[in-house]
C-alpha cells in the first residue's frame, strides 16, 4: 500500500508542475496607446515578447523570465511587460491608436526569429532587443541589463530640451 501511495504522489507532483507551467500568463498586449502613457508618467519603458505556440526556448523564457519578472513587485517600477502571440490575429492598438493584430505588430517590428524581445519607447521606438537565447543561464541578468540600459537611454529621451 505505501509504494502505491509514494507513486500517486509523484504523479500528482508532475501533474501539478505540468499544469502550473502551462497556466503561466503573461500580460498580453492590449493597448500600446494608454501603456505609452504610463511611459510618459513613470518614465519606465515597455517589454514586449515575441513567441508563437510549440516553440521551446519560447515557453522556457516565458516560464523562467518573464513571467516571474511579471509577477515581481520590483519590476512593476521598472518596465510594463506585455505579450505578443504572433500567431494571432487578435487585435491591439497600437501606439497610435488604431488597431492591428498581433501577426501585423510583430511583421512591422520586423520580428521573425523567436523569441524576441523588443524594449521600446512611449512611441513605439525601439530602446533595445535581445534576439533567441544565447544562455539559458544568464538570460534574467542579461535582460535586466537591457532594461537598465533601455531606461536610462528613455529619460534622456523624455528630459532632452530642443
Amino acid at each position: 500500500m505505501r509504494p502505491m501511495f509514494k507513486f500517486y504522489l509523484l504523479l500528482l507532483a508532475i501533474v501539478s508542475n505540468f499544469a502550473f507551467a502551462y497556466e503561466l500568463n503573461l500580460p498580453p498586449a492590449k493597448n500600446f496607446f494608454m501603456d505609452s502613457q504610463k511611459v510618459w508618467k513613470n518614465k519606465i519603458p515597455i517589454l514586449i515578447m515575441f513567441s508563437i505556440p510549440n516553440c521551446g526556448f519560447c515557453e522556457k523564457v516565458k516560464e523562467n523570465v518573464i513571467g516571474p519578472m511579471a509577477d515581481l513587485k520590483e519590476y512593476d517600477d521598472k518596465v510594463i511587460i506585455r505579450h505578443i502571440n504572433v500567431d494571432s490575429f487578435d487585435e491591439v492598438n497600437n501606439f497610435y491608436n488604431e488597431e492591428v493584430s498581433h501577426n501585423e505588430l510583430a511583421f512591422k517590428y520586423a520580428v521573425n526569429f523567436f523569441p524576441t524581445v523588443l524594449i521600446v519607447d512611449n512611441y513605439g521606438a525601439t530602446l533595445d532587443k535581445v534576439v533567441g537565447v544565447v544562455n539559458m543561464d544568464y538570460y534574467w541578468t542579461d535582460l535586466d541589463e537591457v532594461i537598465n540600459k533601455s531606461t536610462v537611454k528613455l529619460k534622456k529621451q523624455m528630459s532632452a530640451k530642443l
